[in-house]
């Protein structure tokens, strides 16, 4: 158990309250709970919390729009209730306990392995590590930074590993299949979950088959996201870099 939880079980542990100057200042309860208010009651409930509680207006007309779009209530008993009764009976007696208990023989998995291959560490001096900047429009007479992807692709000789929170470029989901597909090259990728419709829409468009599927594997994650006591603020995956053949890595967007 971590010492910051073993804290926590100590009775007279109190936890310091750190003002918003200091640099280690992270969460405050005052704010949590002024969003729970703009949750539950709007904007003008949000901003009467906010003045009881001596609290600066800390969301932007942006931020308010996002989070009151994207927050995920609690699945309601009235939910499980309005179900047809019989259903309920039966669904019931095939899975008691289930849903409200942790089973972890039954729900735990374990994480996928690289079971396509991935690069051993080689004790070989590679020479010096180089860095290169990319800007999109590109510094003249410089590629553009999507010339540099696809380069990196179809270059590539071992495994492209690849985190996204979208992947939809047509050209660049062309160069990922023909390097698993045609020249063996095992290909991971990692999507932010809600950027997964929009990547097997573009699959679809490609006519993938299972011949493409060899070499790739595409796994989705989920943010963290914050748990509040009626819903949650779903998190999501911002990062975007690519691995290639364990020896180069290319980190950053471009629009």
């Amino acid at each position: 158990m971590a010492e910051s939880q073993m804290l926590c079980m100590d009775d007279e542990h109190v936890n310091e309250k750190i003002p918003e100057s200091r640099p280690e200042f992270y969460y405050s309860e005052e704010q949590r709970a002024a969003l729970e208010q703009l949750l539950r009651s709007g904007d003008g409930a949000f901003k009467m919390r906010l003045k009881e509680d001596n609290v600066k207006d800390f969301l932007s007309a942006r931020e308010v729009k996002s989070i009151r779009k994207s927050f995920q209530e609690y699945d309601s008993e009235s939910d499980s209730e309005s179900v047809d009764p019989d259903k309920c009976k039966g669904s019931s007696s095939a899975d008691s306990g289930v849903h409200s208990t942790y089973w972890p023989e039954m729900s735990d998995t374990e994480v996928p392995s690289l079971d396509i291959g991935w690069p051993g560490s080689s004790s070989h001096y590679k020479g010096a590590t180089r860095v290169s900047v990319y800007t999109h429009p590109p510094k003249e007479p410089g590629p553009h930074i999507k010339e540099v992807v696809r380069r990196l692709i179809q270059e590539s000789h071992k495994v492209v590993a690849i985190v996204m929170d979208l992947l939809t470029d047509l050209q660049i989901l062309q160069d990922l299949l023909d390097a698993s597909s045609r020249r063996g090259v095992a290909v991971y990728t990692v999507l932010e979950a809600r950027g997964v419709p929009h990547f097997l829409d573009m699959c679809a468009r490609l006519q993938i088959n299972a011949v493409h599927l060899r070499n790739l594997r595409v796994r989705m994650v989920k943010g963290a996201g914050l748990p509040m006591s009626f819903g949650k603020l779903p998190g999501s995956l911002c990062s975007k870099y690519m691995l290639v053949d364990g020896e180069k890595v290319m980190f950053g967007s471009y629009r």
